[in-house]
C-alpha cells in the first residue's frame, strides 16, 4: 500500500482549525512545502516531519502508532467470527484487532443472549459510549435508575459511565449488534463457564 502520510497530516491540521499558513510559520517551513506534503506530492524529510507534528502536539510514536492502526483494512468473514460462548450469552467478534488499539479504539459484537439472561453490572459503569442495534427480539436496559424497553429494529446509544445492564426478560433469543468505545480495558466476554 502507497503511504498517504498527506492526508492525515491534513486531516490533524483541519481537526486543530489550523490554516496552512498559521502552520508553516511557527514550523518554519514554506507554504509551498506543506502543500504540497498534504497533497502527497512529495514525502517530508523526517526533521520536516517533526517539526510540523510539534506544531500539531502530536508526539511521533502517538503518530505512527495511530497512522498504523488508520491504514488497515481488516475484513472478517461471517465464518471466521471468534465467538464468546458462556452459560446464557454468546458474543461474535466483528472487528479486527487493530481496531481495538488505539485513542480511536472500538469492539463490536454480535450479542446474543437467551431468555432470563443479561450482561453489564447494575453497580458500576466504564469509561466510554456504547451503540446497540437491536436485530431480534427484545430486552430492557436498566440505565441508572431509569429502564428503557428495546425491540426489534431500535438503536440504543449511551454514555457507559453509567451502571447499565442488558436484559433479556422474554422467552425467545435477544440478538443485537453492540458498539463500545473505546476499547482498552474492558472484559466484554466474562469468565468462561463450563
Amino acid at each position: 500500500m502507497k503511504t498517504k502520510l498527506g492526508a492525515l497530516l491534513r486531516a490533524i491540521r483541519s481537526s486543530r482549525n489550523l490554516t496552512i499558513k498559521e502552520v508553516t510559520a511557527k514550523a518554519g517551513v514554506s507554504s509551498s512545502l506543506l502543500s504540497q506534503i498534504e497533497r502527497n506530492r512529495i514525502s517530508p524529510s523526517l526533521d520536516t516531519l517533526l517539526q510540523i507534528l510539534d506544531v500539531y502536539g502530536v508526539s511521533p510514536d502517538k503518530f505512527f502508532k495511530d497512522y498504523e492502526i488508520s491504514s488497515r483494512v481488516e475484513i472478517i468473514k461471517q465464518d471466521q467470527r471468534k465467538i464468546y460462548q458462556r452459560k446464557g450469552f454468546k458474543y461474535e467478534t466483528l472487528c479486527g484487532k487493530s481496531q481495538a488499539r488505539g485513542n480511536h479504539s472500538f469492539n463490536a459484537f454480535f450479542l446474543e443472549l437467551e431468555p432470563g439472561q443479561q450482561r453489564g453490572d447494575d453497580g458500576d459503569g466504564h469509561l466510554g459510549r456504547e451503540l446497540g442495534i437491536v436485530v431480534k427480539g427484545c430486552a430492557t436496559l436498566l440505565y441508572g435508575q431509569d429502564t428503557y424497553e428495546l425491540t426489534t429494529g431500535d438503536s440504543v446509544s449511551f454514555f457507559s459511565q453509567i451502571p447499565h445492564v442488558i436484559k433479556n426478560s422474554s422467552d425467545a433469543v435477544f440478538q443485537a449488534y453492540w458498539v463500545v468505545t473505546p476499547a482498552d480495558g474492558e472484559d466484554y466476554f466474562g469468565e468462561k463457564t463450563s
